[in-house]
C-alpha cells in the first residue's frame, strides 16, 4: 500500500524540527504552523482532524502570527469588516436569527421592519452611522399611517407604547450586533423606554352623543366581513351607558 503523499514531510531525511510557530483564529483555535528545520528551512502544516499534519494550506484562512494577543492590545480591528458592512446587510442576518431562535416569520419580520424604518428615517447606513440621540430623536417623531381607499390617512403621533416597540427593537439589533461579535458596543444600550402610563396623547373617553351617531351610521354604511353586514354589526357598535 502506498503511503499518502499529501501528509509526508516533503522535507530531506537530514533536516530536523527546531521550531514550530502556532497561528490561531481569534477564538484560540489552531489553523496551521509555520515549522522550522535545521539547516534553515520552512515549511507550513495544518492539522488533519486525526491527531496528524497535512503540509499545504489549501482552503486554509490566512492570519497574522499572535492574533490573539494583537487584538488584545487594540493592535488589530477585528470588527473593521463589520464597519464597512452595511446596515442592510446586518439586517438580514439578524432577521434570520430571530427564525433560528424559534420566533415566528411575522414577528421577525415585524422586529426587522421596524429597525429598518428608524435606520431609513435617520439615513444610517453603516455601523458608525448609528447614534443614540438620532435614534432618539426620529423614533418620538415617528407618526402612525392607516391604508384607506384615498391612500394613506396620517393618524398622528405614535403613542407611547409603540414608542417603546419601535425603541426595543433597535435595541435588540444592537445586542445583537455585539453578541454575534460583530461590534464592540452598542451605541443605544443606555436609552430608556417611556412610561405608558404617562403618556396623555392616547387617553380613552366616552364617546359624545354626535359620535356615537356617526359611528352608527358609519357602520351601517360599511360593506359585509366576515358574513355579516353593517346592519349585523350595529349591536356591537352600541356603547351602554
Amino acid at each position: 500500500m502506498m503511503p499518502d503523499k499529501e501528509k509526508m514531510q516533503p522535507v530531506d531525511v537530514e533536516k530536523r524540527i527546531i521550531a514550530t510557530y502556532d497561528y490561531k483564529d481569534e477564538s484560540g483555535k489552531l489553523l496551521y504552523q509555520a515549522v522550522r528545520y535545521e539547516p534553515k528551512d520552512f515549511r507550513q502544516r495544518r492539522p488533519d482532524g486525526k491527531g496528524g499534519w497535512i503540509w499545504n494550506l489549501e482552503g486554509v484562512r490566512r492570519v497574522l502570527y499572535r492574533l490573539e494577543e494583537l487584538l488584545r492590545a487594540g493592535v488589530v480591528d477585528r470588527y473593521k469588516e463589520h464597519r464597512k458592512r452595511p446596515l442592510a446587510k446586518h439586517l438580514e442576518d439578524f432577521g434570520k436569527s430571530l427564525l433560528a431562535k424559534g420566533g415566528t416569520a411575522k414577528h421577525a419580520k415585524q422586529v426587522e421592519s421596524r429597525v429598518k424604518r428608524v435606520f431609513d428615517e435617520c439615513k444610517f447606513t453603516f455601523w458608525n452611522d448609528i447614534q443614540a440621540s438620532r435614534v432618539q430623536h426620529t423614533i418620538s417623531g415617528l407618526r402612525k399611517y392607516v391604508r384607506t381607499k384615498e391612500g394613506l390617512k396620517d393618524l398622528g403621533e405614535i403613542s407611547a407604547q409603540t414608542y417603546n416597540f419601535y425603541l426595543k427593537a433597535v435595541k435588540q439589533f444592537c445586542k445583537w450586533m455585539v453578541q454575534d461579535g460583530r461590534a464592540s458596543k452598542s451605541p443605544v444600550e443606555h436609552l430608556q423606554t417611556i412610561s405608558v402610563r404617562t403618556d396623555r396623547r392616547h387617553d380613552r373617553r366616552s364617546l359624545e352623543p354626535d359620535e356615537i351617531r356617526r359611528l352608527l351610521e358609519a357602520t351601517q354604511a360599511a360593506p359585509e366581513r366576515f358574513g355579516m353586514t353593517g346592519y349585523g354589526k350595529e349591536p356591537y357598535c352600541i356603547v351602554w351607558p
